[in-house]
């Protein structure tokens, strides 16, 4: 699970994916990685938009069908891959030169959720 987690934080951070965190997005609509069955499979998580108050957005960490982790699947099978392994905020009014830590800190919060959350499970 560890390394699922930590394939998609280099994927988010070296390929500066985070700075979609910041973007306006349609509650539901994914934010990370672009929506793709290669994509799905590669990473096997995804970030998704929630709601946005007062310039502060819920963000989602969700499982893809197409997970192979073991523990990822069972949590899929168990909740459904429309259920949230964690849940984050992010000011979308972040100014640009303080993005990638407010990401950072957020992807710590999602992360150490997940981890948790899995093992409950």
């Amino acid at each position: 699970m560890s390394k699922v987690l930590k394939q998609f934080e280099e994927a988010l951070f070296k390929g500066g994916l985070y700075k979609k965190l910041f973007q306006k997005q349609t509650p539901g609509k994914r934010i990370a990685p672009a929506q793709a069955k290669d994509n799905d499979a590669k990473f096997q998580v995804r970030l998704d938009a929630g709601e946005t108050q007062n310039g502060i957005k819920r963000v989602y960490l969700q499982v893809n069908s197409q997970a192979k982790n073991d523990s990822l699947k069972k949590w899929r099978q168990k909740h459904g891959t429309h259920s949230n392994l964690a849940v984050g905020t992010v000011n979308e009014n972040t100014l640009p030169e303080d993005q990638e830590d407010a990401a950072k800190a957020c992807w710590e919060d999602l992360s150490g959720q997940a981890k948790e959350n899995l093992n409950k499970d």
